[in-house]
């Protein structure tokens, strides 16, 4: 028998027992779960996926049976893109944004709390009044992320 048939003969066991990834042991006996999402990513696209992956997570607990309660927390160069209009990015990044704020949008129809903190709008130079509708600013992101924690959220970064 030739090396590289044996070797799948070996090893074709195994990749059937394998099967398709899940989380069962993880989720194991949840009906909820409680999830603070930090987000400070100021480059469009990255922050465009960060906010696929939410959306991913929540749809794939969803699936398993698993309610998910989320909160997002929008800081750092992340909050010029939870603004009305364009005046905060650059012209090339405006595409990016039109996508991300219908990320927002379908957030919130979900039921996701969005929050945007005021230091981070002070030091992005955003007036408070641009951000959306959706957004709640608090008045620091640091206390909401801490509180949320103390509450049973889970925390998780979205660098």
């Amino acid at each position: 028998m030739k090396p590289i048939v044996m070797t799948l003969f070996l090893l074709l066991p195994s990749m059937l027992l394998a099967g398709t990834p899940d989380n069962k042991p993880a989720l194991a006996d949840l009906t909820t779960v409680k999830i603070i999402c930090d987000v400070n990513v100021g480059a469009a696209k990255l922050l465009l996926r960060r906010l696929e992956l939410i959306d991913e997570t929540y749809s794939q607990l969803l699936d398993a049976g698993v309610i998910p309660v989320v909160v997002v927390a929008f800081r750092g160069g992340a909050s010029r893109y939870v603004t009305q209009g364009n005046k905060y990015v650059e012209a090339k990044d405006a595409g990016t944004k039109r996508e991300i704020q219908g990320w927002i949008n379908q957030f919130s129809q979900h039921g996701f709390r969005l929050e945007q903190c005021a230091i981070a709008a002070r030091a992005q130079k955003v007036d408070p009044a641009d951000f959306m509708p959706v957004v709640t600013v608090v008045q620091n992101g640091y206390i909401s992320i801490v509180a949320y924690q103390a509450r049973g959220y889970s925390f998780l970064p979205m660098d």
